[in-house]
């Protein structure tokens, strides 16, 4: 009887992977050095952290010069409403009697002797084309102004109750 070559069961590949694998446990292992990693990793840490204090303070600054310019603006729009009012208590109590009489009395002052101290002077007039420009305001103007300032006063008001 004749006895078959069978060398589909090659076995010495097998073996040789497993000497491969016996030699690499013997072969000592590389110590890995973890600690220069840690720390380069702390390192990292660390300025990432330095990093968004710095930014978050700057923030934070400029959020504080934020709030003190409104304060700043709260005080100014005082301060004019004061002074219009004052201005207004000042136009109020001004009064061309009391002026009359302070100028006469205290400071000596008298009206113009019609005969000596007035002098009449006669200008020549001199007929000219009104050029409209823009620096020309006509009646219309100045009334479509007022209404404008009227306009203009009652949302003023709004916005004061509303701040």
């Amino acid at each position: 009887m004749v006895v078959a070559d069978n060398r589909a069961y090659d076995y010495n590949r097998h073996e040789y992977l497993e000497e491969l694998q016996h030699e690499e446990k013997k072969l000592p292992k590389k110590s890995l050095k973890k600690k220069p990693k840690q720390r380069v990793n702390i390192m990292n840490i660390i300025f990432v952290f330095a990093v968004s204090i710095f930014l978050i303070s700057r923030y934070a600054y400029i959020a504080e010069i934020n709030f003190s310019n409104k304060q700043m603006d709260k005080q100014i729009k005082l301060a004019q409403t004061e002074n219009t009012d004052l201005n207004v208590q000042l136009m109020k109590s001004v009064n061309l009697e009391n002026l009359e009489k302070v100028a006469v009395d205290k400071l000596g002052m008298q009206y113009p002797d019609t005969m000596n101290q007035i002098i009449y002077v006669q200008v020549q007039q001199i007929e000219a084309e009104v050029a409209v420009s823009s620096d020309y305001h006509g009646v219309s103007d100045i009334q479509e102004n007022k209404y404008l300032a009227s306009v203009k006063g009652a949302i003023g008001s709004v916005l004061k109750v509303l701040d």
